[in-house]
């Protein structure tokens, strides 16, 4: 977790990927700080939730299983890929 962005509040993304994770991502102590202070943040937290155990319990009942390692080193050379890349001028269109 990133920590409290200038708004003061936590990322959202943040929020988010710790829900996904539960206990394998503790909260770190600033977080847990700012969530016993912030009312938005919690409640950004509980929406996160309930998208989490919605999706939960649409799914079949079978357990999700990580994908291999293999497809975590491509994502993230994608998006390591994307962040080296010049971004497009405003206004043009990237080619196709």
């Amino acid at each position: 977790m990133s920590g409290a962005r200038p708004s003061g509040h936590l990322p959202p993304a943040d929020l988010a990927q710790h829900v996904l994770d539960g206990p394998r991502t503790p909260w770190p102590p600033e977080g847990l700080d700012h969530l016993g202070h912030c009312a938005l943040c919690r409640d950004r937290v509980r929406a996160f939730e309930r998208v989490g155990a919605a999706a939960r319990d649409s799914l079949p009942h079978e357990p999700l299983v990580s994908p291999p390692a293999r497809v975590w080193e491509a994502i993230l050379a994608e998006v390591r890929a994307e962040r080296t890349e010049p971004a497009p001028e405003a206004g043009r269109r990237p080619p196709s």
